[in-house]
C-alpha cells in the first residue's frame, strides 16, 4: 500500500510543480528510509565555481597576481599600523628570485597597502650562497635600526659548493620600509654537531625577541633531532644579548608524547602570566598551542582543544598593538584552482582577532574593524526554494528545520549571492542532533550534491566537507574541521567571511574555520538538517 502511495503523492507533486514552473527540469526523489518524497530544484540551482579572481582586498594577495607565503607581522606604534612581512610565492621566474620578502601594511585588516619599497629583503644570485632562497623569519627593532632575521634556504644542496641546505642569517635596516641588507659579517647559524641534530637539512623559521625577565634575546628556531633513539621535530632555543652573538641552550620543546616531523614558524608570546607556544605541524598543516607558566617551559596541552583553527590557516605568527592581539597566517590555494586540487604552498593573507579565555586558552574572533566594514550595507537574499519540516520562527529570517532520519535533509536554498565579498550572519540553536545540521555551499540540488559546513556535537567538530551527503558518515575523514563542543539548546553565533574562494567560518567568537572553497561566491547556498532538529535565528547578509 505505501508503494502507491508514494507514487500517487510523487505524481501530485510532479504535477503541481510542473503547474508552476512550466518545462522546467524538475525531479522527484524516492527516499524510502527517510522520508515519502524528497524535491529536487536542481534546474533552478547554480553550482557552478566561478574562476578564480585576484581582486582580494580583505585576504590580499599581491597586486601583480602572486600569491604570499609565510607572514612576519610587526607593530610600529609610531603609525599605529601593522606591516605584514611575507614570501612573495615566486621561484625561479623571469626576475630570477625564489621567496623574496615583501610586505603590506594595515591599520584595519581589510585594506592593505603594499609597501613602496618593493622587495625588502632579496635573494642571492649566487648559486653556491646560502640565501640563494629565503626562507621565514622575523624583525625586532633595536635603537634605532631593525634586524631581520631569516632562513637562507640553498635548494642546490647537496653540491660542490653546497654543504648546508638551510642557514639562519641576518639583514638589517634602518626603517620598515626600505631594503634589508644583508650582515656580511654576521656568522650563520648552522645546527650544533655533534647533539644528534639533522646537520645539514630542516634548520630554519628564527623567531627572535626580548624577555625582560632574563635581559637578554631569546631565537627559536625549528630542527630535527634524534631524541631518544627516536628522530623528532624540535624547537631549539639561542640566547644572545646584542643580537649578534648567540649561544645555544638546547631543546626547548620536542612535542612531548607526539612526533611531529618539523614545528614550524614557533613563536613564544605571554598574555598576562601565561606563555604560549605556537607552531604549525608540516604534515598536518594544523596549527598548535601549548601552555607554560614560565618562558622556559614545561609546556603542557591547553584545557580543551590544542588548535583554533583547521589547515587553511597556516605558519601563522602573532603581533599585538598594546591592546589587541591578531594572529596572521595564509589560506592556501589549491592545486589547479579547482576544489578537486590538493592542498598547495602559498595563497591569500588571513588573519584573526586573538585572546585569552577565561581558563587561560587562546580563542580567535573575527577582527572588530572587518566585522563593523562587513556590516555596512543590508543585502537581502532571496529564496529559492525549501523541503520537509519548517517552521518560521519570529524574528527576521528565523526558521526551525527538523529531520527525524538519516537523507531527510529538510532545507532552505537561496539564490546565489554575486558579490566579491559578503557576510552571512546567524544565532544558530540544537534540540537533538543524531547526524548533523549546518550551511549549505554551491547547492546543486537540495539533499546530495552540496559543500556542507557541518555542526557535528557527536564528534565534538564543526567541518567542511565536500563529500556529496549520502557519502557521509561518522568515519568520515573531514576536509576540513575545528574542535568544538556543541551542546544542545545554546545559541551559537555564526559568522562565515567570503571574499571570493576564501570562506572563513567564526564560532561563537572562539574558534575558526579558515578555507579554500572555489564554489563560495556566487553560488546557491542554504541550511539544512539532517536527522536533527536545529533552529536558525536572524540569518543575515551583509556587504562593505
Amino acid at each position: 500500500m505505501k508503494i502507491i502511495y508514494l507514487f500517487q503523492k510523487a505524481l501530485c507533486l510532479g504535477f503541481f510543480i510542473f503547474l508552476l514552473n512550466g518545462c522546467s527540469s524538475e525531479a522527484l526523489k524516492d527516499s524510502s528510509v527517510t522520508s515519502d518524497v524528497a524535491l529536487l530544484t536542481t534546474s533552478s540551482l547554480s553550482c557552478n565555481a566561478q574562476a578564480e579572481q585576484t581582486d582580494y582586498s580583505i585576504y590580499r594577495m599581491t597586486a601583480d597576481g602572486s600569491r604570499i607565503g609565510d607572514v612576519m607581522p610587526y607593530y610600529d606604534a609610531t603609525s599605529n599600523s601593522f606591516y605584514v612581512y611575507y614570501l612573495k610565492d615566486i621561484w625561479n621566474d623571469s626576475t630570477n628570485k625564489r621567496h623574496p620578502w615583501y610586505g603590506f601594511k594595515t591599520t584595519d585588516f581589510y585594506s592593505y597597502s603594499e609597501l613602496s619599497a618593493g622587495e625588502i629583503l632579496s635573494c642571492n644570485t649566487n648559486i653556491c650562497t646560502q640565501d640563494f632562497a629565503l626562507g621565514t623569519g622575523n624583525i625586532i627593532k633595536n635603537g634605532s635600526n631593525y634586524y631581520a632575521f631569516y632562513t637562507g634556504h640553498n635548494p642546490n644542496y647537496p653540491s660542490s659548493c653546497v654543504t648546508k641546505k638551510e642557514g639562519i642569517m641576518l639583514a638589517t635596516s634602518t626603517s620598515l620600509n626600505t631594503n634589508f641588507t644583508p650582515n656580511t659579517s654576521f656568522a650563520t647559524i648552522y645546527p650544533p654537531t655533534g647533539q644528534g641534530f639533522d646537520e645539514n637539512d630542516n634548520f630554519r623559521d628564527p623567531y627572535v625577541f626580548w624577555d625582560a625577565n632574563s635581559s637578554q634575546y631569546i631565537m627559536l628556531v625549528s630542527a630535527r633531532k634524534n631524541v631518544s633513539g627516536t628522530w623528532k621535530g624540535v624547537i631549539v632555543k639561542y640566547t644572545s644579548t646584542n643580537l649578534i652573538n648567540w649561544t645555544y641552550q638546547g631543546v626547548l620543546y620536542d612535542g612531548g608524547s607526539q612526533n611531529f616531523f618539523m614545528m614550524e614558524t614557533p613563536e613564544i608570546f605571554n598574555i598576562g602570566s601565561t606563555y604560549y607556544l605556537l607552531f604549525s605541524d608540516i604534515n598536518s598543516k594544523f596549527l598548535y598551542y601549548r601552555k607554560s607558566s614560565s618562558i622556559n617551559g614545561p609546556w603542557s596541552m591547553p584545557s580543551g582543544s590544542d588548535r583554533f583553527d583547521g589547515t587553511g590557516f597556516y605558519a601563522a605568527k602573532t603581533a599585538t598593538n598594546g591592546t589587541d592581539r591578531y594572529i596572521f597566517a595564509w589560506t592556501n590555494i589549491l592545486t589547479g584552482n579547482t576544489d578537486s586540487g590538493t592542498w598547495a604552498w602559498g595563497g591569500n593573507l588571513a588573519v584573526h582577532k586573538l585572546y585569552q579565555k577565561a581558563n587561560g586558552d587562546l580563542a580567535v574572533a573575527i577582527p572588530h574593524t572587518l566585522k563593523n566594514k562587513m556590516e555596512t550595507t543590508n543585502y537581502t537574499p532571496v529564496q529559492n526554494s525549501q523541503w520537509g519540516n519548517i517552521t518560521s520562527l519570529s524574528g527576521g529570517l528565523s526558521y526551525q528545520l527538523s529531520s527525524t532520519s538519516n537523507f531527510d535533509v529538510a532545507n532552505i536554498i537561496y539564490d546565489p549571492i554575486n558579490l566579491a565579498q559578503y557576510k552571512i550572519s546567524a544565532s544558530v540553536s540544537f534540540s537533538s542532533c543524531n547526524k548533523d545540521f549546518g550551511f549549505m555551499i554551491g547547492a546543486c540540488d537540495g539533499y546530495e550534491n552540496f559543500y556542507s559546513l557541518r555542526f557535528v556535537p557527536s564528534q565534538n567538530r564543526f567541518s567542511l566537507d565536500k563529500t556529496v551527503r549520502s557519502q557521509l558518515n561518522t568515519s568520515t575523514v573531514a576536509y576540513n574541521d575545528v574542535p568544538y563542543t556543541f551542546s544542545p539548546n545554546i545559541l551559537y553565533d555564526i559568522q562565515i567571511v567570503i571574499e571570493n574562494s576564501i570562506l572563513t567560518v567564526y564560532i561563537n567568537n572562539e574558534v575558526a574555520l579558515s578555507s579554500r572553497v572555489y564554489k563560495a561566491s556566487n553560488t546557491s547556498w542554504g541550511i539544512f538538517t539532517d536527522n536533527s532538529t536545529a533552529s536558525f535565528y536572524d540569518i543575515k547578509v551583509t556587504k562593505p
